[in-house]
């Protein structure tokens, strides 16, 4: 039977690994930004060679099991490569967090970016706007705008797909959870406080990110 004294005695143990998954959050968001503005741009102006390499990035990273994505850098590139074999755990999670995402985010700064409309673009050229002006001035920030409520989308399922962290050893909120299932078995208990804690960080974001929302509604 569940097993109240031991819910919050466990959920504190649990909840110090908290700043383990924001770290690897937080860590994975700065890098698949990166990459998705990088990738965004090359798709939206189809640079010729390099569009075609993102878009096979893109369709692997999206149509691939992210744990299949953990298991084939960690274990299976490791045979190859000295680097990747030595790496920490947490690096390594947060390389193939940062990739999977970075395919997604892409997706919504490239939709973003196409939201600017062309008779826009062909004013600015008409008042003699430089293509520097004109992406700084008119579709920068119209397309942040646009972008930032699916990728703050992005970020939240980002802290959902951080759980798989404790597949590699990483002690986050999973990993401790996996230990302290390992010692005493009471699984209920420790799932239980497991989902509390995620759907309270979730939660709260959630919030923001309908704040986010009606913020950037009200700006057009």
């Amino acid at each position: 039977m569940f097993k109240i004294s031991y819910f919050f005695e466990i959920l504190p143990v649990i909840a110090s690994k908290v700043n383990v998954t924001f770290e690897l959050t937080i860590i994975s968001t700065i890098f698949a930004l990166l990459i998705g503005v990088i990738v965004a741009i090359i798709g939206y102006y189809k640079i010729a060679g390099l569009y075609q390499l993102t878009r096979v990035y893109v369709s692997v990273m999206r149509g691939t099991p992210i744990v299949a994505q953990l298991y084939f850098f960690y274990y299976g590139i490791a045979l190859y490569s000295a680097f990747i074999r030595d790496m920490a755990p947490l690096i390594a999670v947060s390389v193939v967090l940062s990739f999977n995402e970075g395919a997604f985010m892409s997706e919504s700064i490239r939709g973003a970016l196409i939201y600017v409309d062309e008779g826009q673009r062909e004013a600015a050229y008409s008042l003699g706007m430089t293509n520097f002006q004109l992406v700084t001035r008119i579709v920068i920030p119209q397309a942040v705008r646009v972008a930032l409520p699916p990728l703050f989308n992005d970020i939240i399922n980002l802290i959902k797909m951080t759980s798989l962290a404790f597949m590699l050893g990483v002690p986050d909120i999973m990993g401790a959870a996996k230990i302290e299932g390992a010692r005493t078995f009471r699984y209920f208990e420790i799932y239980a406080v497991v989902m509390l804690i995620y759907w309270v960080v979730i939660f709260v974001l959630g919030l923001l990110h309908k704040m986010m929302e009606k913020k950037c509604a009200n700006m057009y």
